[in-house]
């Protein structure tokens, strides 16, 4: 067990001590938790890592292959954008303003279940990820870009339905066309 499975271990610990107290974990746990996986499985595929803990614009750095990656982990959740019924995993890419686009050379999504020990991962190239193209979210006026994976194809019929200039084509295709995404470490090339 390396050094970020046993992080891990200790955070889903203490989710579940902490759940018996108040059901909502912290965002900034949800994140570091993201990113132990991510480190985890980085470091079983044989990379030099350097994670960066928010001190850059991207979360880990593997220098031998100067490679850049971004994590973003969500759990699934509506945030009132969407009829209630209608459930996804969401990860800002850019936020309307921002100066640099070319901050990271991956994003890795995590989708989290409930009980933080199945992580999904969706792995983006930069341009794969910049393709999503722009979108107004009312409230969340701040995000330019985002993916969305929805709970399942039903779900995103029914959030294209009811906000049609939510859900960009390129989301579309990458809710279609999962396996194109999930798992795909060997974009990360070593």
């Amino acid at each position: 067990m390396n050094t970020y499975q046993k992080a891990i271990k200790e955070i889903i610990k203490f989710k579940n001590t902490f759940d018996k107290i108040n059901p909502r974990v912290p965002c900034r746990l949800v994140g570091q938790l993201g990113e132990y996986y991510v480190l985890s499985e980085l470091e079983k595929r044989g990379f030099l890592l350097q994670p960066k803990g928010g001190q850059a614009g991207h979360d880990i750095y593997l220098p031998n292959e100067d490679i850049r990656i971004e994590v973003k982990t969500s759990l699934l959740k509506n945030e009132g954008l969407y009829p209630k019924e209608v459930k996804f995993y969401g990860w800002r890419v850019k936020n309307r303003g921002q100066k640099r686009d070319n901050k990271f050379d991956f994003l890795v999504g995590i989708a989290l279940d409930d009980s933080f020990t199945k992580p999904k991962f969706y792995i983006f190239t930069r341009k794969e990820a910049f393709k999503v193209g722009d979108v107004r979210l009312g409230r969340f006026n701040g995000i330019q870009k985002k993916i969305t994976i929805f709970e399942n194809i039903k779900a995103m019929k029914n959030a294209v339905k009811a906000k049609p200039k939510y859900v960009t084509e390129y989301e579309k295709y990458i809710n279609k066309n999962q396996e194109k995404f999930l798992n795909k470490w060997g974009k990360i090339k070593n």
